[in-house]
């Protein structure tokens, strides 16, 4: 690296004597020297070629003395380091001098042993300082960054927060109203036309949630159930939930249970039924003919824990070993027509191995081209209490025939599948409507009711602020049970949802059996309150 350096002197001499003392340097190209006669010229110098890194300057010269130009250098913010150059005894110049701002000084007659070690230690602290400066723009760079990482991922939160809600919305009215017709008298090609919305509808959701899984995943926001499992149940769960699937392809779906399983283990029955469906839906996706074996081992570990191993075995299309490394990632697929032919986002694997390694354990794959996919993983489980001791509240939908109920909700087809549903299920019951949160203050004041359902994004007032206005009524009518039924499905919303007042909550598309028992527990915890 050249060190440029400036030498600022009057004497005729003084050029030609730094180039004989620092040749070796300049020869090297160490040293780049510039020469100028009195601090004007420096001061020219200095503001063209702000790179220059020290100044050697006289004090006494005519036109601009030393001191005056280190005042210019301080005042212009030039960053060259100073060293000035004085006689022995002129004590007063260079306490001046180092007032205004040099770095260090050397005594005429010059001694140039004692003149190099000065350069050294001048650049060796022009070095530190621009070290300090580079940390302190890498400092500065990366709280940008940060501030800009925090607000993109707030900004990407709220995007996905509205487009889950803006896509559920319509998606309730769909699937809501497919449901309905189904239960209507239809011929056959009625009933397979709409089995087909309905499996387009679902297929749509999948997608939807596998973005909203993601997200929270990599955001650090999913949080595990810790409740008593039935490893068993939930490989049965799956292949029924997959069955029809197999069946339309004459696959056959196969459960091979380690003999010595427990009856529970306590773990997240939700996530790991998510583990499972992703990766033997994959397998019937990607196999034409044979078999899907769900399969369970277990192994007893250190500090009471039992390992269990679970493999998805299939004899598809298998994956060559070059891709095997790339499908867990995000939006990945194995080739790259693999999404035109079979469909699909590309997040169920990138889900699956963040669902288990939120659980501490690892997923692999072994495959073969032409001849089939083994996926399999390992989670350390905790023993459960047996699942018989567990029991599951049920409830009778005919204990809410009769009740009245209050149904928020702006958007009118939703409106028609919550009470189309509703007067399906249930007899007797009165339904009045509100389409924004001030009316449903209204009506709650002015009427009697056994329930609120309560949409979540309106007009005029949202949901949040229409059930904390309940809530701070004066009379009996703030204990008034409220269920929010809303297309907002994020970590984020629930909590908002909860914390303003409500009592249960449905995410929209609803299914009618989770609607019918928030209704009964939210009912039933009002009148034992």
């Amino acid at each position: 690296m050249t060190r440029k350096i400036l030498v600022v002197d009057d004497e005729p001499d003084m050029e030609m004597l730094m180039r004989q003392k620092f040749r070796r340097q300049i020869a090297s190209g160490a040293f780049q020297m510039q020469f100028a006669k009195n601090g004007a010229e420096a001061l020219e110098l200095l503001t063209e070629d702000q790179s220059i890194e020290l100044v050697m300057s006289d004090i006494n010269m005519p036109v601009m003395n030393g001191l005056e130009l280190l005042e210019r250098i301080a005042e212009r913010n030039i960053p060259s380091k100073c060293i000035v150059v004085s006689a022995y005894n002129d004590v007063l110049n260079i306490r001046t001098a180092m007032n205004r701002g040099a770095f260090d000084f050397v005594t005429k007659p010059i001694d140039f042993n004692d003149l190099e070690a000065t350069i050294a230690k001048t650049l060796a602290a022009v070095d530190e300082l621009k070290e300090i400066g580079k940390a302190r723009i890498e400092r500065d760079t990366a709280i940008i960054e940060k501030e800009k990482a925090i607000i993109s991922e707030k900004f990407k939160q709220q995007f996905l927060a509205n487009m889950s809600h803006e896509i559920r919305t319509p998606m309730n009215s769909v699937i809501g109203i497919t449901n309905l017709l189904m239960r209507s008298g239809l011929n056959a090609d009625q009933r397979n036309y709409l089995n087909m919305i309905k499996a387009a509808s679902e297929q749509l959701m999948a997608i939807i949630n596998d973005i909203l899984d993601i997200s929270k995943i990599e955001a650090g926001k999913l949080q595990l159930e810790k409740i008593p499992i039935n490893i068993e149940q939930i490989l049965k769960n799956v292949r029924d939930i997959l069955v029809m699937r197999a069946n339309e392809k004459n696959l056959e779906i196969r459960i091979v249970s380690d003999p010595g399983l427990a009856p529970s283990y306590l773990g997240d029955p939700f996530r790991l039924t998510q583990i499972l469906l992703n990766l033997a839906g994959n397998s019937i996706k990607f196999t034409e003919n044979g078999f899907i074996e769900l399969k369970v081992e277990q192994r007893i570990s250190v500090a009471g824990l039992t390992t269990l191993t679970f493999s998805v075995t299939d004899t598809g299309i298998g994956i060559a070993p070059e891709k095997q490394v790339s499908i867990f990632e995000s939006f990945t697929q194995a080739e790259s027509d693999t999404s035109r032919k079979y469909g699909g986002t590309g997040l169920g694997l990138a889900i699956s191995k963040q669902l288990v390694e939120l659980h501490g354990g690892k997923i692999d794959v072994k495959s073969t081209s032409g001849k089939g996919t083994v996926f399999y993983f390992s989670i350390d489980y905790e023993p459960g209490i047996t699942i018989e001791s567990v029991k599951t509240k049920a409830f009778d939908i005919s204990s809410l025939n009769g009740i009245k109920i209050l149904l928020t909700e702006d958007n009118e087809f939703n409106k028609i599948v919550a009470e189309d549903t509703l007067n399906k299920y249930l007899e007797g019951i009165t339904i009045d409507h509100a389409s924004n949160g001030r009316v449903a203050i209204e009506k709650v004041n002015q009427n009697k009711y056994d329930l609120v359902l309560m949409d979540i994004q309106m007009p005029e007032m949202d949901g949040y602020e229409a059930t904390q206005a309940i809530r701070k009524m004066a009379s009996e009518k703030n204990r008034i049970p409220i269920i929010a039924m809303t297309a907002n499905a994020t970590p984020e919303e629930i909590k908002k949802c909860f914390d303003s007042g409500v009592d249960g909550y449905v995410s929209k598309p609803f299914v009618h059996d989770d609607l019918f028992y928030q209704i009964s527990e939210a009912i039933a915890k009002n009148k034992s309150a």
